[in-house]
């Protein structure tokens, strides 16, 4: 699972034993937008696999994520955290705990953009 076209919408790939990867591209158009985060580690592990995240959307809704490469049994997912922000088009406020313990807030990324974040 992940943004395979960087388009900020989340596409599959499914696989069978001896068979042929399939892509389940998501060509939906509905007008919202997304932010996707990029982070990169130097204190923690190059791809911060553990961060902890919290965006909060101009409505003051929250949401959460963990940089993993695991979605499941036998499946594997993006690790770049792409989170939904329907009609906003600003990220209000990133609270990010890294692997390492570092602590960071970033405020007002603007949505539809694939946002790389390097650990302070």
């Amino acid at each position: 699972i992940g943004d395979l076209f960087n388009d900020g919408h989340m596409d599959i790939v499914v696989t069978a034993l001896n068979g042929k990867a399939r892509i389940l591209r998501n060509v939906t158009s509905n007008g919202n937008h997304w932010a996707t985060l990029q982070l990169v580690g130097n204190k923690s592990n190059r791809m911060a696999i553990g961060a902890q995240l919290k965006v909060t959307t101009e409505d003051g809704a929250s949401q959460f994520d963990m940089v993993s490469t695991s979605a499941g049994y036998g499946a594997s997912r993006d690790p770049r955290a792409h989170f939904g922000l329907g009609p906003f088009k600003t990220v209000k406020q990133l609270e990010l705990r890294w692997p390492s313990g570092v602590r960071q807030v970033l405020r007002d990324l603007p949505a539809d953009q694939i946002h790389r974040i390097v650990e302070p």
